[in-house]
Formats: structure tokens, sequence, C-alpha cells
């Protein structure tokens, strides 16, 4: 491997390291997959590689040239490593039994193993230019006993394709977009909503009310009976530190309420 191909790699691995010191929200973020990306197949390593080059998608040349898109010119490449295995022998022993004579027996097998990395050349999404990628074809399921917020709160409830959130809560357009399928992204935006209406919030990943929101999602699914990834949840409030949940109990508290409140109601009509 010629030097040029080592120092790439060890500018990925600085890379990576580097993330673990400084930037717990993407290592955490590298753990979930987006929508049907080329980045969905790819190792945690890479992706963490990934939004540490602040992009939440990256694809080789051909791959943007394949969605209609093209490389800007002058944009730099970052590289990910690939794995490169090669077929080595090796020898094992095994034992078979002729004419009732019990032998030990040694082969060489072909085994496949990894020998190294070699980088590979990625381009951002904010690098390119050209056709609007199709979104993501995905459904969000959301249960009808939740129809009566929405509606009271008047909501608006979209879906659209992965960026760089799961989703998010607009107070001023009063309206929540979802770029995942998964009922806790639903809940934990509804819980901002409702935090909205009751205490009015701010724009933006606020600490307070994110603990707020994945607390209150994360109490509601628990009550109502939905399974929810209780330990990703424990993860993303301690991104923004348990001290803030302390101090959020009572409101917590009045987000359920009014949450559990209302899709009570909602569960009564329908009988």
């Amino acid at each position: 491997m010629d030097e040029a191909k080592r120092k790439k790699i060890r500018e990925a691995m600085e890379l990576v390291l580097k993330a673990f010191d400084s930037n717990p929200e993407k290592v955490a973020l590298a753990v979930f997959r987006g929508n049907s990306k080329p980045s969905d197949s790819w190792s945690f390593f890479n992706r963490l590689i990934m939004l540490m080059n602040d992009t939440t998608d990256a694809r080789g040349f051909r791959q943007w040239q394949q969605v209609g898109r093209r490389v800007k010119k002058g944009a730099k490449a970052f590289y990910i490593l690939a794995p490169v295995r090669k077929k080595v022998p090796v020898k094992v022993k095994k034992v078979e039994v002729v004419d009732d004579v019990i032998m030990e027996i040694e082969e060489v097998i072909l085994v496949e193993k990894l020998v190294s990395f070699k980088p590979v050349p990625v381009f951002r999404y904010e690098d390119t230019e050209g056709e609007p990628l199709p979104d993501e074809n995905f459904h969000v399921e959301i249960p009808c006993e939740f129809s009566r917020i929405i509606e009271e709160l008047g909501l608006k409830v979209e879906t659209e394709a992965f960026r760089n959130f799961y989703g998010c809560y607009s107070p001023l357009s009063k309206t929540i977009r979802l770029a995942s399928p998964e009922l806790i992204v639903f809940l934990h935006e509804l819980c901002h909503a409702v935090d909205d209406q009751l205490h009015g919030i701010q724009g933006g990943q606020i600490p307070l009310q994110e603990v707020v929101a994945e607390f209150s999602a994360a109490v509601i699914a628990t009550l109502l009976g939905y399974r929810v990834p209780l330990g990703n949840v424990k993860e993303y409030i301690e991104q923004y530190g348990f001290f803030n949940l302390f101090k959020a109990f009572a409101r917590v508290e009045r987000v359920v309420g009014f949450v559990v409140e209302k899709t009570s109601i909602e569960k009564d009509n329908n009988r």
C-alpha cells in the first residue's frame, strides 16, 4: 500500500476518534440509518466518518450520476474505508472413522479474512447539484387515538426525505415533519407540540425542551402499551443531561397528562 493511501486511512481513523471525544451527538446519530440511501449499508465506522464531514448523504461519483446529480466543480471528496478480504489457507484438524479406527486428519482449507482497508472517495450531497432526490418511500402509521390532539392543536403532519433529522416540529406553522416511520419519533414531536401549547417553546435544539419531549414520549408510549426502544431514549436524554430531566419533571407530568387524557377521550368515543 502506498503512503498516500496510508495517510487517508490514518486521517479517517483520527476523525472517528475525535468524534467520540468532541461530538457525542454524531456518534449517537451514526447508530441509526436513514431510508434507502447507499450509506445505510455502510459500517457504523463509515457512517460516523460521513457525519463528521457534516452531511447525512454521501456517495461515489457514479452513484450521484445514477440519481441525476453531478459533483460540483472544485468539490473535494472525503474518504471512507472499504474492507479488503482475501482467502488465505488455514490448517484444520478433523476426526474421521475408517474401519472402526478413529483417525485425526489435517487438511488445508481457504478462509476469507480481513487483511486491510482501502480508502474510497465519496462526495457530500451538499457538494452536488442536479435533479432533486426522490423522497424515500415510507408510510407513517399514526394510531387514531392521537387524532383528537392533532385536530385540537391544529397540527399538520407531513413526511419528507431524511436529511439532518428524523423529525421536527415548527411552532410557527404548527407542523410536524417526519423522516422516519418510527412511532417514538412522532411521539417526540407531538410532545413538543403539546409542550408548546402548555408552556410555549423556542425554536432550535434547546436541551430542556428536548429532554421534556423525549422522556414524555417514552412515558406516553409505555402507558398506552406501545413498545419503543427505551435504550435509545436513554442515550438521547444523556446527550442533553439528566440534570435537565430533574428540572423538568413537573413539566413532563403536564405534557403526559394532557396527551393521556385526550387519548382516553378518543378511545371512549370510538367504543
